[in-house]
C-alpha cells in the first residue's frame, strides 16, 4: 500500500506542474507574469498551510540552485541567434553594463548605511537586484510585437545581465570566504570566470557538435547532452573558471552551430542536425520549465511571511525599485542615444522583470552562513513582485497603444 507521505509528495508534485502550466500558458497569452502564480502557491503551500517545512528542503537546496543556474544559461545560449546578437550586442551590451554598474553602486552603498552591515555583504545586493530576467522578457518581447530592434535588445540585455549577476555575485563571494578586499583580486577573479568559462565552454561546444553530428541517428541524444554539460560545468569551476558561463557558451554554440561550424571548418550536413537541433532545444526547454516552476515554488515555501518581515520587505522594496527604475531609465536614454529605439525609452524602462538568476543568488548566502542572510531573499523576493508588476503595466500600456493606433486607423 502507498505511504500517504509520499502519495501526498506525489500529488503535489502534479499540482505545482499543472498550475506551472496554467500560469506559463496565461503568461504567454496576456503577458501575466507566471512568476507570481508560482510564488504565492509557494507560500500558501508552505508558510500558509505548514504542508512543506523549509527545513524539509535544507538537503536539495544547494543542488537546485546549481540545477537552476546551469539551465538557465545553457537554455539561453541555444535560444540565442548569433548573427542577431553580433549585429545588436553593442547597444544590449551598453545598456546591460550601465544598468548593472548603476545598480550595483547605487543600491549596494543604500544597504550597507540603510542596514549596516559590511561592504561586502552589501555589494551583494547588485547582483541580486540589478538586471532583467531573460525567461520574463525574451517571451514577453516578442509578444508585444515592438521595433524587432528594441526587442533583440531587450532579450540580449536580459540573457548578459544574467551572466552578469551571477558571475560577479560569485566573485564577490568568493572575496568574502577568502576574507580579502583587494580590487587587483576581484580583477583578477572576474577575469578568470569569463575567460576560462567561456573558453572551456566554446571548446566542449564545438567538439560534442561534431560528436552530435556523428550519432545523430542514435537515440537519447539529449540525455548524453546533458550529461555532457554538467561534465563541463564542473570542469571548469575545477579550472577556476565560471560553470555557468561555460554553459552559456556551449549552448550558445549549439544554437549556432552552422555559424560555428564554418568558423572552424567542421562539416556538419545543416538539413540533417537542424532536426536533432531542435529536438534537444525542445527537450531542453521543458526540463527549464520543469526546475524554474519548482524552483519559484521553493521560493515562496521559505518566504517569512511575519508581518514585520513582509513589512520590512515591502519597504525596502519600494526604496529599491525606485532607485532601479530611475537608474534603468538613465541606463536606457545613455544606450539609445542617436537610435530608433529612443522612441522606445519607456516601455523600455517599464520592461524590467526579474526572475530565476535573482532568487537563486538571493538563498546562496545562507548556504555559507554569511551573517544577515535571511534578509535578501526577504528583499528579492518583493523585488521580483514589484518588477514583475511593472512591467505587466508597461506590457497594458503597449497592448494598449496598439489597440487604440488600430482603431484610429479603421475610423479614418
Amino acid at each position: 500500500m502507498l505511504d500517504l507521505t509520499l502519495a501526498l509528495t506525489f500529488i503535489l508534485a502534479a499540482v505545482i506542474l499543472l498550475i506551472g502550466f496554467l500560469a506559463d500558458t496565461l503568461f504567454r497569452k496576456t503577458g501575466f507574469p507566471d512568476v507570481l502564480f508560482l510564488l504565492v502557491l509557494g507560500i500558501i503551500f508552505g508558510p500558509v498551510l505548514g504542508i512543506i517545512s523549509k527545513n524539509d528542503l535544507a538537503p536539495v537546496t544547494p543542488y537546485l540552485i546549481e540545477l537552476s543556474l546551469m539551465m538557465i544559461l545553457f537554455y539561453g545560449g541555444m535560444e540565442m541567434d548569433l548573427s542577431k546578437v553580433l549585429r545588436q550586442s553593442g547597444r544590449a551590451t551598453l545598456l546591460a553594463v550601465t544598468y548593472f554598474v548603476f545598480v550595483t553602486v547605487v543600491v549596494s552603498s543604500v544597504a550597507k548605511f540603510l542596514f549596516n552591515i559590511a561592504w561586502i555583504q552589501a555589494l551583494m545586493f547588485g547582483p541580486m537586484i540589478a538586471g532583467t530576467s531573460s525567461i520574463v522578457i525574451i517571451p514577453l518581447s516578442k509578444k508585444l510585437k515592438i521595433s524587432e530592434e528594441t526587442s533583440l535588445t531587450l532579450s540580449l540585455e536580459s540573457t548578459i545581465t544574467d551572466s552578469l549577476n551571477i558571475v560577479f555575485f560569485f566573485a564577490i563571494l568568493g572575496l568574502y570566504l577568502s576574507g580579502s578586499l583587494s580590487l587587483l583580486s576581484f580583477a583578477e577573479n572576474i577575469v578568470a570566470q569569463f575567460g576560462v568559462g567561456i573558453l572551456v565552454g566554446f571548446a566542449v561546444g564545438v567538439v560534442w557538435v561534431w560528436v552530435l553530428h556523428k550519432i545523430r541517428n542514435e537515440p537519447y541524444t539529449y540525455i548524453s547532452t546533458l550529461a555532457i554539460l554538467i561534465l563541463t560545468v564542473m570542469c571548469s569551476e575545477l579550472l577556476g573558471g565560471s560553470g555557468v558561463l561555460a554553459a552559456l557558451a556551449m549552448g550558445l554554440v549549439i544554437g549556432n552551430y552552422k555559424e560555428v561550424s564554418s568558423l572552424v571548418r567542421i562539416k556538419i550536413a545543416s538539413a540533417k542536425f537542424e532536426e536533432l537541433r531542435e529536438i534537444l532545444t525542445r527537450f531542453q526547454s521543458e526540463l527549464a520549465f520543469l526546475i524554474r516552476t519548482f524552483f519559484f515554488v521553493f521560493l515562496g515555501l521559505i518566504y517569512d511571511i511575519s508581518f514585520n518581515s513582509v513589512t520590512f520587505g515591502l519597504l525596502v522594496g519600494l526604496i529599491f525599485l525606485g532607485l532601479n527604475l530611475g537608474l534603468r531609465y538613465i541606463a536606457v536614454r545613455l544606450s539609445t542615444v542617436r537610435c530608433p529605439m529612443c522612441k522606445d525609452t519607456t516601455i523600455m524602462t517599464l520592461l524590467c522583470g526579474q526572475g530565476l538568476a535573482h532568487a537563486t543568488l538571493s538563498v546562496i548566502p545562507q548556504q555559507y552562513g554569511i551573517p544577515n542572510a535571511q534578509i535578501y531573499p526577504v528583499i528579492v523576493v518583493t523585488m521580483i513582485i514589484l518588477t514583475n508588476a511593472v512591467t505587466t503595466f508597461g506590457s497594458f500600456i503597449v497592448l494598449r497603444k496598439k489597440k487604440n493606433s488600430r482603431f484610429q486607423y479603421t475610423e479614418a
